[in-house]
């Protein structure tokens, strides 16, 4: 594991998300009642690209077929609907990976 820089403070606002590439990895790094989060923004379920989905209050919401993700933890909390499963011979979505945030001066650093 290695302390790699993905933004600055001030590129979070509260209440939004960014998308960064460390090392080939797309993360999702958000910022919920001003502590920074990052997990992977890959969806479990068929790839969707998470950064394009929505970021309402604590949960991340992807854009293809709806999983919700608590971005404080990377657990799902509501899997895709029936047809969505139906597309993938029954697979749902399952909890992201997160990473460790560590934030040194303005410097917002990802433990990947």
């Amino acid at each position: 594991m290695a302390l790699v820089s993905v933004a600055k403070q001030g590129d979070i606002a509260r209440g939004k998300m960014i998308g960064v590439e460390v090392e080939g990895k797309k993360l999702l790094v958000a910022n919920f009642g001003g502590k920074l989060y990052a997990m992977d923004a890959v969806c479990s379920h068929m790839g969707g690209d998470l950064t394009k989905g929505r970021f309402e209050s604590d949960i991340v919401i992807c854009p293809r077929h709806g999983a919700q993700y608590d971005i404080r933890t990377g657990k799902l909390v509501k899997d895709v609907g029936f047809a969505a499963k139906a597309l993938t011979l029954g697979r749902g979505a399952s909890g992201q990976q997160m990473f460790p945030v560590v934030v040194e001066g303005d410097d917002v650093k990802v433990d990947i």
